[in-house]
């Protein structure tokens, strides 16, 4: 890979993770329609169908078997993320998902045969001193275990296992993978609300109208963010991609304070800056010591 297809893929996976921090405005949209909990991401996922397909069409499908099991399991991630945050407390989603970077070294350590160096244990440990500013510290981990929980921890670790996957595999299209990632999310949807009840009395009450123009935001909204993020898979390694993406919590808190008049201070400034250090701490340590799959 050249190092201008690495900056390429740097630059879009940063700019996916800021806007994958707006991530509550289309399932705002989706409940301002009528639909709540797996329903919202049954409709998500089946909006970024049309994109898929024009993307798998236009770039080609080609596949490997390493490429669809990746594409599966990062639907399967974006899913499970999505419906954390209904099933528990959104702060404690955002941390057990965000144990990723964790899941996704080991796998290189293991499996692409890293060293584990000082530059490891300090981008791990810049990451979550981070998200724990972002949090102030407060975290409830009592009743930890409940269905959104390991939602939430189920979801990082199939991010990092597809991710490496996608890294891996050679041969395949970010078109083909993008189409089976949205299906297999609607499907991973569909599956837990048949399993929670919440699908078992058919379809909700919704506003056709708002539906319609939520379903166009969310396509073109979620063909940007997989797309690039993607590709991105296929170029960068598991860790680098995983820690880039913590960017999203940035993006999270920056467009809550401006567009939710949520709360900005100190404490999150201060995690910002641990979060982005511990990005170009692993950025400049992949340069060092490239990855690579046995």
């Amino acid at each position: 890979m050249g190092e201008n297809t690495n900056r390429r893929a740097i630059m879009a996976v940063m700019v996916c993770a800021v806007l994958w921090g707006f991530w509550w405005l289309p399932v705002s949209l989706m409940e301002g329609a009528g639909l709540n909990g797996p329903w919202i991401a049954l409709a998500i996922n089946l909006s970024s169908l049309p994109v898929a397909v024009a993307v798998a069409v236009w770039a080609g499908a080609r596949m490997s078997g390493r490429a669809v099991l990746g594409g599966i399991m990062i639907g399967l991630a974006i899913t499970l993320y999505a419906l954390a945050a209904a099933y528990t407390d959104f702060i404690r989603a955002v941390l057990l998902f965000y144990l990723a970077p964790a899941w996704s070294t080991l796998i290189e350590v293991i499996w692409f045969r890293r060293r584990w160096t000082r530059f490891v244990s300090l981008a791990l440990s810049l990451s979550f001193v981070g998200i724990l500013l972002i949090s102030r510290g407060e975290i409830e981990f009592s009743g930890l275990g409940a269905l959104g929980d390991w939602m939430a921890l189920g979801s990082g670790l199939s991010w990092s296992i597809g991710v490496a996957l996608l890294f891996a595999g050679a041969r395949a299209s970010t078109g083909g993978t993008f189409l089976v990632a949205a299906l297999s999310g609607a499907v991973m949807a569909g599956v837990i609300g048949l399993l929670d009840g919440s699908m078992a009395h058919g379809w909700p009450s919704v506003d056709l109208g708002r539906l319609g123009a939520s379903a166009v935001f969310a396509c073109g909204f979620m063909g940007i963010l997989l797309g690039g993020t993607l590709w991105g898979a296929f170029q960068l390694p598991p860790t680098v991609m995983t820690y880039l993406l913590s960017l999203e919590i940035i993006g999270g808190v920056f467009s809550s304070a401006v567009f939710l008049d949520e709360r900005f201070g100190w404490f999150e400034a201060g995690g910002a800056v641990c979060i982005l250090s511990a990005v170009l701490v692993e950025v400049l340590a992949q340069r060092q010591t490239r990855a690579r799959p046995v």
